[in-house]
């Protein structure tokens, strides 16, 4: 019984245990289903904007759209008037240059004048000498009379050779003296001609040295304007995207996009003109093959109409022919090869950096026919110094053409070679080097077409 009653005990003690454990996962379990402490309210939802706040959004970021595309707009006139204005300026240098080639030829040949006058007064000195001599022998003849002379010759035929060297001195003396006041008078001509000349070449120089000045003012003036409203139309392109709640990187890139279209819509448009520009010179050049093979305008088989022909009615008159523009691909004078070519390409990349400077022609700063100039006399072809004049003296090629080394020209008028005011270098792969404006280092760009003269020129 004392063992039964042991074993009772035992399981009631060990019964409370579990009944303990159960009370107390039922406790838990009560506790994660209801909820102790203060009961936490969720947020009542937003309420949607109205049609009006809605409205208002909408506006706010149309007009902040309007505000972009006007300063975008003022920002695009004001590029523009300093694109005209940055032409203007390399005009304006274009003239320069000439005018002081213009002055360094005038030097030279005030030089060349200046030469032929100090030989013509060595010449005039010799002259003075020889007659001096004539004017003592002729004084001291003159102290002896007739009989005299006669007598102080050793023998009759003495006497006549001293009267013909006389002679013949006075007779080279009067032609030199003739040839010394040729000479003496064609040489103070010329000194003073070409003095005159450079005088005014110099003051020619001097106005287009302003007119450079000027230009540049004026530029430099239109590129802070340009600088200015860029930082205001940044500062609306900000406030847009914040509108839109978009990046500026995104409304940068849409920019961006529009001024890509429109430069290239520009280039398109300049390189559909230049083609337009060859065809009327290829179906020019075909006419003329006709015209020389068939001389005379008579039928292709020689033959010609009989009488009881009737003529062929007249064809419709068909529209005006377009006019080529002036120039052909026969002018100038190439004489570099490819070979030069590529060679003065890699010579002109070595000065990539160096600064514009206006009438420069190196070792440290160049204007642009000064590069093109150094560029291809390190290859031993020596081209001319301007622009303009380069243009007229090196070979002409289409820009389907172009290789390493050709030069292309950029005009305001396409048929007056007077109107050029820039030229670059072709570097290929559609680049080309160039030295454009003052503040502007010497750079590798992207091929423009956009004002470029009708042909490029190979040196």
């Amino acid at each position: 019984m004392g063992r039964i009653r042991g074993l009772d005990e035992a399981r009631h003690g060990h019964g409370g245990v579990l009944a303990l454990r159960a009370l107390g996962a039922a406790v838990l379990a009560l506790g994660l289903v209801i909820p102790w402490g203060p009961i936490a309210e969720a947020d009542p939802p937003a309420d949607p904007p109205s049609a009006g706040e809605a409205q208002a959004a909408r506006d706010a970021v149309a007009a902040g759209a309007l505000d972009v595309r006007q300063a975008e707009a003022a920002l695009g006139t004001l590029r523009t008037e300093l694109e005209a204005a940055q032409v203007r300026v390399q005009v304006a240098g274009a003239d320069y240059a000439e005018a002081q080639l213009a002055v360094e030829q005038a030097e030279q040949e005030v030089a060349a004048a200046r030469t032929a006058a100090k030989k013509a007064h060595r010449g005039e000195v010799a002259a003075r000498s020889g007659l001096a001599e004539v004017y003592r022998a002729s004084a001291r003849d003159a102290d002896l009379g007739s009989l005299d002379v006669a007598f102080e010759a050793d023998s009759v035929p003495d006497m006549v050779g001293r009267s013909a060297v006389e002679r013949a001195v006075q007779r080279k003396l009067g032609g030199a003296m003739a040839a010394y006041q040729q000479a003496r008078a064609a040489s103070e001509s010329a000194d003073a001609r070409w003095s005159a000349a450079k005088k005014q070449r110099d003051v020619a120089a001097e106005q287009a040295r302003t007119a450079f000045d000027a230009a540049q003012a004026a530029a430099a003036d239109l590129a802070a304007r340009t600088q200015a409203a860029e930082v205001e139309r940044r500062a609306l392109v900000a406030r847009l995207a914040q509108l839109r709640q978009t990046s500026v990187e995104i409304e940068n890139e849409r920019e961006a996009a529009r001024a890509a279209a429109a430069e290239a819509a520009r280039e398109a448009a300049a390189k559909a003109e230049l083609e337009r520009r060859q065809e009327v010179r290829d179906e020019a050049a075909a006419v003329a093959r006709v015209r020389t093979e068939r001389p005379g305008g008579g039928s292709a088989d020689g033959g010609t109409a009989g009488p009881d022909v009737e003529p062929a009615p007249a064809p419709a008159p068909a529209p005006a022919p377009r006019p080529a523009p002036a120039g052909s691909p026969t002018e100038g004078v190439t004489a570099g090869s490819e070979g030069l070519g590529i060679g003065a390409v890699t010579w002109a990349r070595t000065r990539l950096g160096a600064p514009y400077l206006l009438g420069a022609a190196g070792p440290s700063a160049y204007d642009c026919s000064g590069l093109t100039m150094m560029s291809w006399a390190s290859q031993g072809v020596n081209i001319t110094r301007t622009s303009r004049s380069q243009y007229l003296a090196v070979g002409k090629v289409d820009y389907g053409s172009l290789r390493p080394g050709d030069l292309v020209f950029y005009g305001s008028d396409p048929s007056d070679p007077a109107s050029i005011y820039h030229v670059a270098m072709y570097t290929g792969g559609g680049m080309m080097i160039e030295a454009t404006l003052p503040g502007h280092p010497l750079s590798e760009n992207p091929l423009r077409l956009s004002g470029a003269m009708p042909y490029a020129g190979r040196p």
